[in-house]
């Protein structure tokens, strides 16, 4: 499976405490920034650490991430959490009235606002409402002079609100010079180099991303159609249901379905959200030959344990469904079934039954295993205890066979 990489530095307070970390873009264990276009650098970043499994820690932080003009007029914010995501707007955005409503808005939704790199222009004073919205300001105490630093300075005494950062400090001195102008946070070498953080990045099919947004585009989209086409894909489902436990969507009643998880987003949010991964998943290369296997064996223990479900008049469907479906996560992920249930939101009975537990819903996912391994006379024997024919078993596997 491919990896994924995420760089963060952390941001410390004048007692040294950790206060926040800066999110970086990283395609490899090279501590350096690639080549790439900073709009897809955030991008990855985005999705690496808020819907790939393997960045839960950082996901659960308060961080600070890069985003260009172009970025910051896109609906990209509507994924995010407002509590745990702090906007830095980049040193080459060129202010505008339009820019500077955006901004508002912004700030209205919850975000916090930092100018990257800031060196106060002339293009500032035209707009002096511009600093009544940012909450921080980061100055690269490497590239500006003392004269640019204090009229930074300067403008902190206007607007005491506002909380200056002082990064790519690099020695003890720069740091106590900080201090003294009243700087409150820190970052650099000094302090400590960016750590990259590992992860995996999830098969996924972006066809079917475009073939959602056709039924999202329909006048009246039907949920349940919806609902069925993502529950055919075994990334698209954990990303939805990891989406819906991290942001602001979270409830203390467990996900017990697809269709629920739509409703509790919105279908205006839901369609944001994938566009937003279509976009990103778009040219990505094909899962491993192996993973494909594994990914095929789990939809297809889906498709029988919820048929069996529906046969032996089961109500809750879906919830056995999701039980062949994540099966087989610890191996897809290649991570521990205990570090990928505490971020699903699925219920205590389907954990219980994954984790060897004896429940209702056991036979289900034994039989399934027992077609799996061709073992008929145990799945059928299993089958009858349900009130399942070995003609119904016999038909229901076939129907339930991913090609």
């Amino acid at each position: 499976m491919e990896e994924i990489f995420v760089g963060q530095q952390p941001i410390l307070d004048v007692n040294g405490d950790l206060f926040s970390f800066e999110l970086l873009y990283r395609n490899s264990d090279s501590n350096a920034f690639p080549d790439v276009d900073s709009e897809l650098a955030t991008i990855a970043v985005i999705v690496n650490t808020y819907l790939s499994p393997g960045f839960e820690q950082i996901a659960a932080k308060k961080v600070f991430i890069n985003f260009s003009a172009t970025l910051l007029m896109t609906d990209i914010f509507d994924i995010l959490d407002p509590n745990r995501v702090v906007i830095e707007i980049l040193e080459d955005v060129v202010m505008t009235s339009t820019l500077l409503t955006r901004l508002k808005k912004l700030k209205s939704m919850g975000f916090r606002l930092a100018l990257d790199d800031f060196i106060l222009q002339s293009q500032h004073s035209v707009y002096p409402d511009l600093f009544q919205s940012i909450d921080y300001i980061k100055v690269d105490f490497i590239s500006t002079t003392e004269s640019q630093r204090s009229a930074i300075e300067a403008l902190k005494v206007k607007h005491p609100h506002i909380i200056l950062l002082a990064e790519k400090v690099e020695t003890n001195q720069q740091f106590e010079v900080a201090k003294s102008l009243g700087y409150e946070l820190f970052q650099g070498y000094f302090f400590a180099k960016p750590d990259i953080i590992k992860g995996k990045k999830l098969p996924s099919d972006t066809l079917l991303y475009f073939e959602i947004l056709k039924l999202l585009n329909k006048e009246d989209p039907n949920i349940e159609e919806i609902a069925a086409l993502i529950m055919r894909d075994i990334s698209l489902t954990y990303k939805l249901l990891r989406h819906i436990n991290t942001h602001a969507f979270r409830s203390s009643k467990k996900i017990s379905s697809i269709h629920h998880a739509i409703a509790r987003m919105g279908l205006q949010k839901f369609k944001k959200w994938i566009q937003f991964l279509a976009i990103y998943q778009k040219g990505s290369e094909g899962m491993n030959g192996d993973i494909k296997v594994l990914v095929n064996f789990s939809l297809t223990r889906a498709n029988v344990c919820e048929l069996l479900a529906m046969r032996s008049g089961k109500h809750e469907t879906d919830e056995y469904y999701m039980l062949g479906m994540f099966s087989l996560i610890d191996l897809i992920l290649k991570r521990s079934r205990a570090d990928i249930f505490s971020l699903l939101p699925v219920s205590k009975q389907i954990i219980k039954t994954l984790g060897g537990q004896q429940t209702e819903m056991s036979s289900y996912l034994q039989i399934a295993k027992a077609l799996e391994r061709l073992d008929f006379r145990d799945a059928i024997q299993r089958a009858e205890r349900l009130g399942i024919s070995e003609r119904e078993l016999s038909e229901l596997a076939l129907k339930a066979a991913v090609v």
